[in-house]
């Protein structure tokens, strides 16, 4: 299963080998029970299942919805800022409604049918960057997790209880039953899927984004959590391809948001080393453990692959020079 589709990471951080190593499921605070699997940036990633001011992506307003439909996290604790350049912090308003979201989610499918249109027979049947799974798992995982998304948009609107899926076991054996498939089956399910989910999205009655609905793990949320839970899914599963999409073309908005939520989940552990994180764009000091140690900095998008397993952090610049910080399992 993946964070980025409905839940808690844990995964380890980048260690130079493969295979990756499985790392611990845990619960979400909502319900959801995740587990993840390690990865990097240049040979395997690992497997997986926020911005107030600045220039925003094409279509999307500076204000946004908080996509996990927790509600909006707190504001970045900024602490001070690397330089004395005044730039706008990396934060986002999640006041806007989902649907805001929307021309972005577009734009990242399109860019993922591109990518899987470019797919053979004999690529689908190749091992993906993930463990255990080849493309053609990735590709049915991303059109089942749409379809899943879909079913909560039609409960949140019709009162009808339907649930993401029954449980995690229907998650598994459809994905393993659709892999199976030609090249041309799974590119045709994939924008099937996902254009069912945009036209539902697209739809969908403001006044319904804040009901309740079944997500896996039993956890009751609001609906609104979905759109942005599909941009997870598809950004980062078209890095998982292995197909040249890496974090460096994640949108900046997708950046952000993850990346404030990453920092604020490792705030929360106790067995994260000291360290400051630094990202390019803003400048904003952001502590994790006791903040004591080294400043790692880089461009926000290098920043949160190398926090969550999917860049080695070879782009990333830390003073004083040495080693990078051994991250433990990242939970957000």
């Amino acid at each position: 299963m993946c964070f980025w589709c409905d839940g808690r990471v844990d995964v380890r951080p980048y260690e130079g080998r493969w295979p990756p190593v499985r790392t611990s499921r845990s619960d979400h605070p909502d319900g959801a029970a995740l587990d993840h699997l390690t990865s990097t940036d240049t040979a395997r990633p690992r497997r997986l299942d926020r911005v107030r001011s600045g220039p925003s992506p094409a279509g999307v307003p500076a204000g946004h919805p908080d996509a996990d439909g927790y509600g909006p996290l707190p504001g970045e604790p900024v602490q001070g800022r690397a330089d004395t350049e005044r730039r706008p912090a990396m934060t986002y308003d999640g006041s806007a409604a989902p649907a805001a979201l929307l021309p972005l989610l577009r734009t990242s499918v399109e860019r993922l049918h591109d990518s899987a249109a470019a797919l053979t027979d004999d690529d689908v049947r190749a091992p993906s960057p993930l463990p255990d799974w080849t493309r053609a798992h990735v590709l049915t995982h991303i059109a089942r997790s749409a379809d899943s998304r879909t079913r909560l948009l039609i409960a949140a609107r019709t009162g009808a209880d339907l649930a993401q899926y029954d449980d995690e076991a229907q998650r598994e054996r459809e994905i393993e039953e659709g892999a199976g498939r030609s090249a041309a089956e799974l590119t045709a399910d994939l924008r099937t899927a996902l254009n069912g989910f945009l036209t539902a999205a697209a739809e969908h009655p403001d006044a319904a984004w804040e009901v309740p609905v079944r997500w896996l793990g039993g956890g009751r949320r609001p609906v609104r959590g979905a759109v942005g839970s599909l941009l997870r899914e598809v950004e980062v599963h078209h890095t998982d391809l292995g197909c040249g999409h890496r974090p460096a073309d994640w949108p900046p908005f997708f950046v952000a948001r993850e990346l404030a939520t990453t920092t604020a989940g490792l705030r929360e552990r106790d067995d994260v080393p000291g360290m400051v994180l630094i990202a390019d764009e803003d400048r904003v000091l952001r502590p994790v453990g006791d903040g004591r140690g080294p400043r790692v900095s880089g461009p926000a998008a290098a920043l949160l692959g190398w926090l969550t397993g999917r860049a080695d952090g070879r782009d990333l610049v830390l003073d004083p020079p040495g080693p990078l910080p051994d991250v433990p399992a990242w939970r957000s």
